[in-house]
This record gives structure tokens, sequence and C-alpha cells, in this order.
């Protein structure tokens, strides 16, 4: 029964983490899409890029 309860956690694990993936992914569309409203285009990939290069230094 161990084996089937570490089965059991490691599928827990596996979906709550795609889970929250995949809500991530969602909010950050619906935060471009607000950026959207009150910014150009422009403004809205350099914000982007600046993050972006902000999440690669950090690594």
């Amino acid at each position: 029964m161990s084996k089937r309860e570490s089965k059991i956690d490691r599928l827990s694990r596996e979906q709550t983490r795609e889970f929250l993936r995949r809500s991530s992914l969602t909010y950050l569309e619906c935060c471009i899409s607000l950026m959207l409203t009150h910014l150009t285009r422009e403004e809205v990939a350099a914000v982007l890029e600046r993050e972006a290069e902000m999440v690669r230094e950090l690594g």
C-alpha cells in the first residue's frame, strides 16, 4: 500500500504543479491584456522585455 500512496502523492504534486503553472500563465495573459488597454503595444513589449531580462539576470 505504501507504493500506492507514494504514487497518489506524486500524482497529486504533479497535478498541483500543472494547475499552478496554468493559473500563472492565465494571470500573466490577463495582466498583459490590462496593460494593452492603457499602453501602446510598443510600451507593453518594452515593459515585458525589461521584465524578461530581469528574470534572466536573477537566474
